[in-house]
């Protein structure tokens, strides 16, 4: 019946509300992330996995855990890291390695050309919230899912996250594809 399935999109994004709030909350309040502790923790979770020397990564801003150590330990390992760039409702992959510039969003992102996301060993994503299924919650804007809905999954996902961004519980919708690993800076979690 069209008006339950309305009801529950309703409840969907109502719980998912109150799950990014409180994951904001929590984040601002945090003191500080070991940023050395992430990147050491996604070469492991790499280096652990077989593929190309190529994953994607992201330019931290705001209360996210800082992924700019990582990006330089991930490039001083010799892989490729692509970094998004917002298109539309879309993500498009820049090699890291080039200028940057601060979005209409106030994002900082790669000017570069773009390039082919695929092949690439795995993709190292962001997430405010995750829980020990590999359910994550973003900010709401869609592109990750996106993403995602679109990729093999044979191509492992991780989230970055703080070890107290893992929570019991994540409202997933049907369109929400669940992570394959967490990435702390004191762990790595396959779920």
């Amino acid at each position: 019946m069209p008006g339950v399935a309305g009801a529950d999109e309703v409840v969907g994004s109502s719980d998912k509300a109150a799950v990014r709030a409180q994951a904001r909350a929590r984040r601002r309040a945090r003191a500080s992330i070991d940023a050395y502790g992430l990147a050491t923790n996604a070469l492991a979770f790499l280096g652990g996995i077989a593929g190309p020397a190529r994953t994607t990564c992201y330019v931290s801003y705001g209360t996210e855990p800082p992924t700019e150590p990582m990006i330089e330990a991930l490039q001083s390992a010799d892989f490729t890291v692509l970094l998004p760039r917002v298109k539309g409702d879309d993500l498009d992959w820049v090699d890291s390695r080039g200028p940057r510039s601060v979005s209409a969003m106030g994002i900082e992102e790669p000017t570069g050309p773009g390039v082919p996301l695929l092949p690439v060993r795995a993709l190292l994503i962001p997430a405010l919230a995750v829980d020990l299924t590999g359910g994550r919650i973003g900010k709401g804007g869609g592109f990750y899912d996106r993403t995602l809905a679109a990729l093999s999954k044979d191509v492992p996902v991780a989230a970055i996250v703080d070890d107290d961004d893992i929570v019991d519980a994540i409202p997933l919708e049907p369109h929400d594809r669940t992570v394959d690993a967490l990435i702390t800076p004191t762990r790595i979690v396959w779920v």
